[in-house]
């Protein structure tokens, strides 16, 4: 990477390229199929404008045909006016499919359809030897349908579009068969090795974007959520989740403010991000932790009775009381009540509990069974 006129630019070479792979190959096929769901949303709509453009100027070729087939358009009227059916089915259903798989099923079978369409018009012209020329033009809108998919649906859609012309050889008789295939086919490998670099490209962009993603919602310090993370997980005071048992936990670090008088602002910080650390080590995955705010932090753990909640969480604050990661030793309170579908007022007797904890004692957890 260098810096021009203070903007960052990266230096790309084959080196990177194969590194991005690496990266791409570990990914397991749930966060691959997250990618290409974001690449679908990001390139579908520019994909879907070609498309319905480049069927609309299809038409247009029965101007060629006019002048090919003696100054008569009657014999392809039907078959160019034909994709006009299928493309109405494609503008009516695209918007309503939401998979990337489905929409890049749709989009190339309406570019099929269009090859198709071309190939029946074909078979009624004097002169065939010129399709040579339209089946190559179909190649762009390849390149176009590419963004949004993954590139082994491009590489089954060639499959198709090769097909479609062998089999139509057999009614329409190619005199330049040959010629065809001779065109089409290094067009084919060109765009699919090109499919595979900007899908690469499209893939550092998706990681840029999640890394991006990740700094708004963590805080830096603890390594832990921020609040714009809580604020994701809530839609109408409620928490966006399948489980029907849910615990929510405040907790803090006791005598925090001593720590920062007593020994600085650097051990402090030391203290929170020692609590940061080992939380997200002992919270399971479908947990949540959250820096509220200071010292304060929330937990919410989907699928915990709050029972439950309350035996992890004194096993958490047992263990941190006995930690020696940080430069002194600390010990945390907390509070535990059972989620009960107002967010706002479980988070309020979380609050509470936590508040009891810290009045009967410090370093101890409190679970408030009453809520």
């Amino acid at each position: 990477m260098h810096r021009k006129e203070g903007v960052t630019v990266k230096n790309y070479n084959v080196l990177h390229i194969l590194e991005l792979y690496h990266i791409y190959k570990g990914m397991d096929q749930q966060e691959k199929c997250k990618f290409y769901q974001c690449k679908c949303d990001y390139y579908q709509f520019f994909v879907k404008l070609i498309l319905i453009l480049a069927s609309l100027a299809s038409l247009s070729y029965l101007v060629s045909d006019y002048q090919l087939n003696g100054h008569t358009i009657m014999p392809t009227l039907i078959p160019r006016t034909f994709i006009l059916a299928p493309l109405l089915f494609y503008i009516l259903l695209e918007p309503k499919v939401k998979s990337y798989k489905m929409k890049a099923l749709l989009n190339y079978l309406l570019l099929n359809l269009i090859v198709f369409a071309t190939i029946w018009a074909v078979y009624h012209l004097e002169i065939k030897t010129h399709f040579s020329e339209g089946a190559t033009i179909m190649n762009f809108i390849f390149v176009i349908c590419c963004l949004s998919a993954r590139p082994c649906y491009g590489a089954l859609a060639y499959g198709v579009f090769f097909l479609e012309i062998l089999l139509s050889h057999l009614v329409n008789h190619y005199e330049n068969l040959d010629v065809i295939l001779s065109l089409n086919l290094p067009c084919c490998v060109a765009i699919m090795i090109v499919h595979c670099i900007l899908n690469l490209g499209e893939f550092e962009r998706y990681l840029t974007s999640k890394k991006l993603e990740h700094a708004l919602i963590t805080d830096p310090l603890t390594t832990v959520y921020n609040r714009h993370r809580m604020n994701q997980l809530i839609k109408d005071n409620k928490l966006i989740s399948d489980e029907e048992q849910i615990s929510i936990v405040m907790l803090d670090v006791d005598f925090f403010k001593a720590v920062n008088d007593n020994y600085g602002h650097y051990v402090g910080d030391q203290v929170l991000h020692c609590l940061g650390k080992t939380l997200m080590q002992e919270i399971p995955g479908n947990g949540t932790v959250i820096r509220f705010g200071g010292e304060e932090f929330i937990i919410i753990l989907p699928g915990f009775a709050s029972e439950r909640a309350y035996e992890k969480m004194e096993a958490i604050r047992q263990k941190i009381a006995l930690s020696e990661e940080a430069s002194v030793k600390f010990h945390i309170s907390a509070g535990v009540v059972k989620y009960n579908g107002d967010f706002e007022k479980s988070l309020k007797a979380a609050d509470y509990a936590l508040y009891y904890a810290k009045e009967s004692g410090r370093n101890r957890v409190y679970w408030d069974q009453s809520f």
